[in-house]
């Protein structure tokens, strides 16, 4: 190898710092190391037909940028090749020099190393009589039988008097940039979506579901977003993508490390991208790379309110104004009321019967003691009913007073807080997932895959305990069924009694179609069953597109593409334009004032 073509690339051209040399030659790397080092350069030579690693070599207490050198002359160079596009090492980290003096460039990478893609840094040495060229090597995906593409960087000249000239062509940087490699001349890559439906198996039809911009069943709404993402991608880069559909997201096979569905066909590098997004958990940040995140996943129960729901009790409720603990010291207190006003007519009416026997003046007249009948005048003087006949002493008359006093001031708070309560719309209704679960509500869920995996294996008590009360009976037939679709469930939410759970974008056009303004006011959302997260639109774990697709999004987001599509796609809930609702008050919310009056009327009969 020539060392001052050699140190021309690594100094003038790659600009690194730090040096990988594989050769079989000890003479070589001896010279090519003093020469790299004469330049300020970490070198580490290795000898190809000695036993090496290659992932203990190129590790990550590499510098950002590493430049590798290969003997292609070497009989070992076939080998550490293959294995470089096996360890997917030919990417933005490592600057590759190939020297490929009498080495056509198709046999020194032919079809079999499939990791050489639009993100490969590989420069490739060959020779004329006195000069060397060196070209930049890059393909729009090896794996899918795309042809090599070749660019000129540079020529080394070698003077007669043994010194060297450097004529730079193109700027290497440029030519290894998105700009230059952004034209993908029609190239088909592999895709992956997930569509929730029999019989979706062609490339035509999953390009048709997703291309329609209402609502299918079994098609989540990020799905058709990150559709429309994929599109803006494949217009930039002009490429096509040949799409497999899966009925899921994610599972495994058995207690084995087998992914099923859409992740597992991304990190087996079955599928380039996907037409879809995925959850954030932990363990899939070390299977996939992330290119974009932007979509907003809220589901969410969806139920319309009505007074039979109101789990607070502040609405249509006879008994509601006022606390156990207020009830419980209102009747104490009429008792004790009613208890003095006994103990003093009984002192009255004794001291009475010493005056009699003494023939003194009567303080007044000598009553009978009627216990019921003084509760009931109590009572009816709390009710601000009157009082008949009304007593004469002055200790009789100031009990009576009070008890007016106090009937007064708990009224007008009590009146108040109904007509309030009746009038007030907000914060009504169940308002998380137990609640949910301990209402009368029917619940229904949409016919979607994630739903199903997440009542398989969730071990969180909250679902266990819904699947356990609300799904776990059988169902008439004319109520909605665990699974279904929008469409069907959104006419069951109007006439309320029946809550489903969905992703809310999906739901809102239809609901803004069919409910009116009263209707709009009265639906509430109670999230919580399924975790509210920003999805990842993944690719394979180190993928040849993972930096220029993720560059071109972050361009699609700074010149507002992105929000363009968020816009059209992510629907906002329908405004509430009624002033306030006002809620009638049911028979369960009476049935205690009824009981009372009941238990009343039999009390004075009885009297009687």
């Amino acid at each position: 190898m020539e060392s001052s073509v050699i140190t021309n690339f690594v100094v003038n051209l790659a600009k690194t710092k730090d040096a990988v040399i594989f050769s079989c030659s000890e003479k070589d790397l001896l010279q090519t190391s003093l020469a790299l080092m004469g330049y300020n350069q970490f070198v580490f030579p290795v000898h190809i037909d000695k036993p090496f690693f290659l992932p203990t070599i190129l590790t990550k207490d590499n510098f950002a940028r590493t430049t590798v050198i290969v003997n292609t002359g070497c009989n070992g160079s076939v080998e550490l090749l293959a294995e470089a596009s096996r360890y997917r090492y030919y990417n933005k980290t490592y600057q590759w020099l190939l020297w490929g003096i009498d080495r056509e460039i198709d046999n020194l990478l032919p079809p079999e190393l499939d990791y050489i893609g639009p993100n490969a840094q590989i420069t490739y040495v060959n020779t004329t009589k006195n000069e060397y060229l060196l070209w930049d090597v890059h393909s729009k995906g090896r794996h899918l039988k795309s042809v090599l593409e070749l660019n000129l960087i540079a020529i080394i000249v070698n003077n007669d008097n043994g010194s060297s000239r450097l004529n730079i062509e193109n700027d290497i940087f440029e030519l290894q940039g998105s700009e230059y490699r952004n034209q993908f001349n029609g190239l088909t890559l592999r895709g992956a979506s997930v569509i929730d439906q029999e019989d979706i198996t062609t490339n035509e039809q999953i390009e048709a579901i997703l291309s329609r911009p209402e609502k299918d069943s079994g098609v989540a709404a990020f799905v058709k977003y990150h559709y429309e993402l994929l599109r803006l991608l494949r217009d930039r880069f002009n490429f096509s993508v040949n799409f497999r559909n899966s009925r899921g997201w994610a599972g495994r096979l058995g207690n084995s490390t087998f992914r099923l569905g859409l992740l597992g066909t991304i990190m087996r590098n079955e599928a380039d991208i996907a037409a879809s997004g995925a959850f954030n958990r932990i363990n899939r940040f070390a299977e996939f790379d992330t290119i974009h995140q932007s979509w907003k996943f809220e589901a969410a129960f969806l139920y319309r309110f009505t007074p039979d729901l109101d789990t607070h009790g502040k609405s249509g409720n006879f008994l509601a104004p006022f606390s156990q603990n207020v009830w419980f010291f209102t009747v104490g207190t009429l008792a004790v009321i009613n208890f003095t006003w006994i103990l003093f007519e009984s002192i009255t009416s004794r001291i009475n019967k010493m005056l009699k026997f003494t023939n003194l003046t009567r303080v007044g007249e000598i009553t009978k003691i009627n216990w019921s009948e003084r509760s009931l005048q109590t009572f009816g003087a709390a009710c601000q009913q009157g009082m008949d006949p009304i007593p004469k002493d002055m200790p009789s008359r100031s009990l009576v007073v009070t008890i007016f006093l106090f009937s007064l001031v708990m009224y007008n708070y009590y009146t108040s807080y109904v007509v309030g309560g009746l009038l007030s719309s907000s914060d009504q209704g169940p308002a998380t997932v137990d609640e949910i679960t301990s209402s009368p509500l029917k619940l229904s869920f949409e016919d979607i895959g994630y739903y199903k995996v997440l009542f398989r294996e969730s071990e969180n008590p909250v679902v266990k305990r819904l699947i356990r009360k609300k799904l776990s009976s059988a169902r008439s037939p004319n109520d909605l069924q665990i699974y279904t679709h929008i469409e069907e469930a959104v006419p069951y939410l109007k006439t309320g009694g029946f809550a489903f759970h969905c992703e809310v974008v999906d739901a809102y056009p239809m609901i803004a179609e069919l409910f009116d303004a009263t209707e709009i006011c009265d639906l509430r959302e109670v999230s919580g069953l399924m975790n509210v997260e920003i999805l990842n639109w993944i690719v394979p774990k180190n993928s040849q597109y993972t930096e220029i697709f993720r560059a071109a999004m972050c361009y699609a987001r700074e010149t507002g593409l992105v929000e363009r599509i968020l816009t059209r796609r992510q629907m906002k809930k329908p405004t509430c334009q009624s002033l306030y609702t006002v809620y009638p008050v049911t028979l369960s919310g009476v049935t205690s004032a009824f009981i009372t009056l009941i238990s009343n009327y039999k009390k004075r009969k009885k009297t009687k």
